[in-house]
């Protein structure tokens, strides 16, 4: 029995081991195969092949694993389609690698080399090949450089011999920059798989991505190229015209976000540090721009309180996202990681009071104001509606990272698509602003110029009202000439420039001979007409600088400056003769006078209008004596200079 039953077991077990043992090898072989079997790529050349994995992923860093001898098969796998924070590996910072052994076969008649695309990662990266590194982007710690915005990159890895397979290993290097405030946490390495393939292919793969990145956002950059256009447009309409401060703000407004896509989204390959660090004051630019086009388009810019609260916090405002600019360009240092992430928090509760503010000047100006035409109340509306969507997204977007919030990715998604364009909620909301905000401003500048003019047309009437009033103060009404109170200061002016310059001067009192008898046999109206027609003839024979002036009743004072006593004399003989060949016309009735005249020349002691005056008054009265229709020469010392 025993014998038998010990035979009977060894039997089971050869039969057990003989069935089992095939299994046994299958399953490690499968589990090896599994962990560390290559991708094989045949027929490379042909197309592309897209490295979606799975690849080998380890977090930390150690450049032993670039070494394609390195055995990664204990790491844990993940798929290059998706970043490793979605495949558990959320909130992870630092180092972190991916290895992918691969085959390589070279289709007959395809180029020997072969080059790698490479999609955006997160946040800088080395790419190793064999142990060989071939490319980058942006600078790994201890001084790290990374972009917020550029297109694939190109990398080229060798050459392929023809009709063998060629192993090799590539390895990538990545660094993911500390989160702040609104990160999710679920980025981090590949956003999508990298591709492999011919020169010619991967070119080819490029373009077609570059274009279709394009083509998803021509809508996007259309409108704000529609934004600069509208900024400087605007720039140049408050340069005409400083005062119309509502035009200066809708150039920050609208310029500010042109600005940020170039900054951000346009694949400039600008550096994080560089992007946001300019972003930030940007935005805070855009946010009070759209404070102060409140207060115009909302008529609140009449309320100091209001206005100077505006401004208080403007200062605030943009001093503090200065500040998190800096602070988010140097988060990277260790040394400052901590304190960067801290402020950038506090400051996002500040920013987040600041982003409420425009509710309130809106919410104001409904609760206060009576009136508004249909453009402002549709701006109020949408500014409403606008700033309470960004309030939402900008709050549920904070510390995400740690209730895991997925609603601000929804809010950001796009409620359509046009021609491939996504249109999301946000920028909706936000064109139309930008609209009502544009159709505000048009309305607000063509009222301000509709009241300009109106000033100006008022302005213009009182300024003729006003010449038309000193024209008649200092004007005869009845000849057009200087009147007595101003020839007579005008006598004294030119005596004193007279005096200074060492100029001649000369003066002429003219009367008209008989005039009471003109008045008598024909009228005063006869009389009037005869006044103003011989005021004509001394205006029209006189010099350009000579001055006239009724004296008063029928005497005309004339002032004759660098001018002596001599080309007085023979002035005066020109205007007596004028005088009496003038033939003036009272209907059917013809009327002819005579005038008599008294010539002074201004002496340097005769400082004073009165004694020129009396002294050619005199002189008149003396040719009044002498017959009438004569000059007479005023009895005075030496004159100034004979002319």
């Amino acid at each position: 029995m025993p014998s038998g039953h010990f035979a009977f077991r060894r039997i089971a077990a050869i039969v057990l081991l003989a069935v089992a043992a095939p299994w046994v090898h299958a399953w490690q072989a499968g589990a090896k195969s599994w962990a560390t079997a290559p991708l094989l790529l045949e027929g490379l050349g042909k197309g592309t092949f897209t490295l979606s994995g799975p690849w080998q992923f380890h977090p930390g860093d150690d450049p032993a694993w670039a070494s394609p001898t390195f055995d990664s098969s204990n790491w844990e796998q993940l798929s290059a389609d998706q970043p490793w924070g979605k495949q558990g590996h959320a909130h992870l910072i630092g180092f972190a690698w991916y290895r992918c052994s691969i085959a390589l076969v070279r289709a007959p008649g395809a180029p020997q080399e072969f080059s790698l695309l490479m999609p955006n990662i997160h946040d800088s990266y080395e790419i190793y090949w064999n142990g060989s590194q071939v490319g980058g982007n942006g600078k790994l710690p201890p001084r790290p450089v990374w972009y917020v915005s550029q297109p694939m990159q190109t990398f080229e890895l060798g050459a392929v011999r023809l009709n063998q397979v060629q192993h090799g290993v590539l390895a990538v290097r990545v660094w993911k920059a500390p989160l702040l405030s609104d990160d999710s946490g679920e980025l981090g390495g590949f956003d999508t798989a990298p591709l492999i393939g011919s020169p010619e292919a991967i070119a080819t793969a490029k373009a077609a991505f570059e274009f279709q990145w394009l083509r998803s956002r021509q809508l996007h950059f259309g409108a704000n190229l529609l934004c600069a256009v509208i900024a400087f447009l605007s720039f140049l309409l408050w340069l005409r015209a400083p005062g119309r401060w509502v035009l200066f703000w809708m150039t920050g407004f609208a310029i500010a976000q042109p600005a940020i896509l170039l900054l951000v989204n346009a694949h400039l390959g600008l550096s994080y540090s560089l992007a946001m660090g300019t972003g930030q004051p940007l935005i805070a630019m855009q946010d009070v721009s759209l404070w102060y086009l409140l207060l115009w388009l909302l008529s609140l810019h009449e309320n100091r309180a209001i206005c100077r609260i505006t401004r208080i916090f403007a200062y605030i405002y943009i001093l503090s996202e200065i500040l998190d600019g800096v602070l988010v360009a140097f988060s990277w240092n260790p040394r400052w990681t901590g304190l960067a992430q801290v402020s950038d928090d506090v400051l996002t509760i500040s920013a987040f009071l600041f982003e409420v503010f425009p509710l309130v000047l809106v919410a104001y100006a409904l609760f206060h104001r009576k009136q508004f035409n249909s453009s402002r109340w549709l701006v109020a509306i949408l500014a409403f509606l606008d700033e309470m969507l960004l309030v939402f997204s900008y709050t549920v977007k904070q510390g995400r990272q740690f209730t895991g919030w997925s609603i601000a990715d929804k809010v950001d998604s796009p409620l359509f698509s046009f021609d491939g364009n996504g249109i999301s909620l946000g920028t909706l909301a936000g064109t139309l602003l930008l609209a009502a905000i544009v159709y505000a401003v048009y309305n607000s500048v063509r009222e301000d110029q509709r009241r300009q003019d109106a000033l100006e047309l008022e302005k213009m009437e009182l300024l003729h009202e006003s010449n038309r009033m000193r024209h008649h103060a200092e004007h005869d009404g009845l000849t057009g000439l200087w009147n007595h109170r101003v020839i007579v200061e005008r006598l004294g002016e030119e005596m004193v420039r007279s005096l200074r310059d060492g100029t001649a001067l000369s003066v002429i009192l003219a009367d008209i001979d008989h005039f009471k008898m003109v008045n008598d046999t024909f009228g005063h109206l006869a009389g009037d007409l005869v006044l103003k027609e011989i005021g004509t003839v001394f205006a029209r024979t006189l010099r350009p600088y000579d001055c006239v002036g009724r004296y008063g009743g029928e005497e005309f004072l004339l002032i004759l400056p660098n001018c002596g006593m001599e080309s007085a004399l023979m002035r005066g003989e020109q205007l007596r003769a004028a005088v009496q060949s003038a033939r003036i016309r009272d209907g059917e009735t013809l009327l002819q006078v005579t005038a008599s005249f008294g010539v002074a020349s201004v002496l340097p002691s005769q400082n004073e209008a009165e004694t020129v005056i009396r002294a050619v008054d005199a002189a008149l009265y003396r040719a009044k004596s002498c017959g009438r229709n004569c000059i007479m020469q005023a009895e005075m010392a030496t004159s100034i200079c004979n002319g």
